[in-house]
C-alpha cells in the first residue's frame, strides 16, 4: 500500500494492491483524510468507509481543477464506485428475494459501469451458473481467472461449472488449483474423489481423525511411507488388512501382510491374509505355492488345508482342493469355509440345489452332533429352505455348544431379528453378564432387537455405548451415532 497527499494536504491517497481491489471492486487509490490515517492501520478498512470517504473527497476535489484533470481516470473510477452503491443494494435485495432474475439483469449493469469490478463479475458468474446457464457463467469466470487465483471457493465454483459443461480434465485442474490454494479445502477434496483422482483412507481405521485423502493411484506408496514411521505389532497389521480387505484393495493387503511377516511376526492370521490377496490380486500360482508351503508348516490345522483347496480351485485342481478340503474337515469337522466347499452349492440362492445339499450335509451333522460349526451351517440351510423353526433349534444348541463363539451367537441373533423375534433377542442377550465386553455385533444385535420392540431410551442407550467405543473401526462408530439418532435424540445430547 502507498500513500501520498492530496487536496491541500488535507488527505491522503492510498494505494491498494490493484488485485485487492479488483477482488473488493474498489479504486485502486482511496483518499483518506490525514487526521484518520495514523490509526488505520489498527482500525482496517471497510468498503463502506471507502464509499464514505470517496464521496467527502468528491467534494472539495473539484475545487482543484488542476488535479481533477490529471487524475482524470480516477475520477473516474471514484464516480463509479459512488454510482455502485445503489445497485449493490439493489442485486442483494433481489437474491434475498429469490429474484435471480433481476439479480443477474442489475449485477450485468455493475459490470459494464466498472469492468474491473471484479467482485460483481463472480457473483454474475455464480448468478448464471444457479440459472444453468453455464457457457455464460464460464465467460465470467475466464475473465476474473488471474484476480482470483488463489481463492480455493472461486476454483472450485468454477470447477462446478466446467463439470457441468462435461469438461472434466480442465474441472480437475481448477480443483488442483484449489488444493494449492487451500490444502484443506473440504469440497475440493470431496470433488477430486467424486472424479476419481483421490480416494479417503483412514491412516487408522479406529481413528475418525485420521481420514486422509490420496491420489487413486498412489494409496499403496502412501501407505508404505506411513508403515515405515513406526514400528507396529500384530494388532497393527491386522487392523490395516481387515480395513483395506473390506475396502477391496488386494494389493494393499498384500503388501501389509507381506511387511508384517518380513519384521518377524508369527501369525496364521497374516499367512491367510497374504494367500487371499495374492488370490483376489490375480496371482494364483503364487497363492498355491505360498498355501503349500503353509500346509508344510502347519499340516494339523483345518485353516491351512482349507486355504491350499481355495488356491487349488482358482487353478482348475478339483481333485487337489477336493483332497484338502476331505483333510481339512478331518481335522475340524466344523470349520465353516471347509464345511461351504464341500456341500454347498456355488449359487446359494438356487434353491434346489440348497435343498439337494441338506441331505449329505445332514449326514455329516449326524456323525457330528456336538461341533457348532456344522449345526451352524445345516441351520444356515434350513432358513434358506424356510425351515425356521429347526433352523433356530440348530442355532440354539450351536451357541450352547460354543458360548463364547460371538460371531456364531451374534448371527442367531440376526436372523431371529430377520423374522422380528426381537423378545428372544433380548431374552438370551440378559443371560450374558459381560455383553458390553462382547462383539460389537452382538451389542448392536441387541439395541436393534430394542427398537424393533420399541424401546427406544434402550437401543438409544446400546447404540451411544458403541458409537462411544474407540477400539471399533470409525465407520461402525458413525453407524452407530446415525442409528441412535434415528431411534430418538442423539448419543451424549450430540
Amino acid at each position: 500500500m502507498s500513500e501520498q497527499a492530496a487536496s491541500g494536504g488535507e488527505w491522503v491517497l492510498i494505494g491498494l494492491d490493484e488485485k485487492l481491489a479488483r477482488k473488493q471492486g474498489v479504486p485502486a487509490r482511496i483518499p483518506v483524510p490525514k487526521k484518520d490515517f495514523e490509526g488505520l492501520a489498527d482500525k482496517g478498512l471497510s468498503i463502506e468507509q471507502m464509499r464514505k470517504w470517496v464521496a467527502a473527497f468528491m467534494q472539495v476535489a473539484p475545487s482543484n481543477s488542476g488535479w481533477r484533470s490529471e487524475n482524470a481516470a480516477l475520477v473516474k473510477s471514484y464516480e463509479a464506485f459512488m454510482a455502485k452503491a445503489d445497485l449493490w443494494n439493489k442485486a442483494q435485495a433481489s437474491f434475498a428475494k429469490g429474484d435471480m432474475k433481476g439479480a443477474i439483469g442489475t449485477l450485468r449493469m455493475l459490470s459494464n459501469l466498472d469492468p474491473n469490478d471484479h467482485a460483481s463479475k463472480l457473483n454474475l458468474a455464480s448468478a448464471l451458473a444457479n440459472t444453468g446457464d453455464y457457457p455464460g457463467a464460464r465467460k465470467h469466470f475466464e475473465a476474473i481467472q488471474e484476480t482470483f487465483g488463489d481463492d480455493a471457493d472461486f476454483h472450485v465454483a468454477y470447477a462446478n461449472v466446467l463439470l457441468s459443461l462435461n469438461e472434466r480434465e480442465p474441472a480437475k485442474g481448477e480443483l488442483v488449483l484449489a488444493l494449492e490454494a487451500d490444502p484443506s479445502n473440504q469440497a475440493a477434496l470431496d470433488a477430486l474423489k467424486g472424479l476419481g483422482v483421490l480416494i479417503a483412507i483412514y491412516d487408522d481405521p479406529r481413528d475418525a481423525a485420521s481420514l486422509t485423502y490420496v491420489r487413486t493411484d498412489s494409496v499403496l506408496a502412501y501407505l508404505e511411507e506411513l508403515w515405515k514411521t513406526a514400528p507396529r505389532d500384530v494388532t497393527y497389521w491386522l487392523d490395516q488388512i481387515n480395513y483395506h480387505e473390506l475396502e477391496k484393495r488386494p494389493q494393499v493387503v498384500l503388501a501389509a501382510a507381506t511387511r508384517a511377516l518380513e519384521s518377524g511376526l508369527d501369525d496364521a492370521r497374516l499367512v491367510v491374509a497374504k494367500i487371499n490377496a495374492l488370490r483376489d490380486g490375480g496371482d494364483a500360482a503364487a497363492a498355491v505355492a505360498l498355501a503349500k508351503d503353509y500346509v508344510a508348516k502347519h499340516d494339523g490345522e483345518a485353516t491351512a488345508h482349507v486355504q491350499l483347496a481355495r488356491a487349488l480351485a482358482d487353478v482348475g485342481d478339483g481333485d487337489g482342493a477336493h483332497a484338502a478340503i476331505e483333510r481339512a474337515l478331518a481335522i475340524d469337522p466344523g470349520d465353516l469355509m471347509a464345511l461351504d466347499m464341500r456341500f454347498w452349492p456355488r449359487d446359494r440362492h438356487d434353491l434346489q440345489q440348497v435343498l439337494e445339499a441338506i441331505p449329505p450335509l445332514t449326514a455329516h451333522a449326524d456323525k457330528h452332533p456336538n461341533v457348532a460349526g456344522v449345526l451352524r451351517s445345516l441351520a444356515r440351510a434350513k432358513l434358506i429352505t424356510g425351515n425356521s423353526d429347526v433352523a433356530f433349534e440348530l442355532f440354539e444348541k450351536a451357541v450352547s455348544l460354543a458360548p463364547q463363539d460371538d460371531d456364531l451367537r451374534a448371527e442367531w441373533w440376526g436372523e431371529l431379528a430377520r423374522l422380528r423375534h426381537f423378545e428372544l433377542v433380548i431374552a438370551d442377550a440378559a443371560k450374558l453378564t459381560d455383553l458390553g465386553k462382547r462383539d460389537w455385533k452382538l451389542r448392536w444385535n441387541e439395541a436393534e432387537a430394542f427398537a424393533g420392540l420399541e424401546k427406544k431410551m434402550e437401543a438409544q442407550a446400546a447404540f451411544a455405548a458403541i458409537n462411544r467405543d474407540e477400539s471399533l473401526h470409525v465407520d461402525v462408530r458413525k453407524r452407530a451415532k446415525r442409528a441412535a439418532s434415528s431411534v430418538g435424540g442423539t448419543p451424549d445430547g450430540g
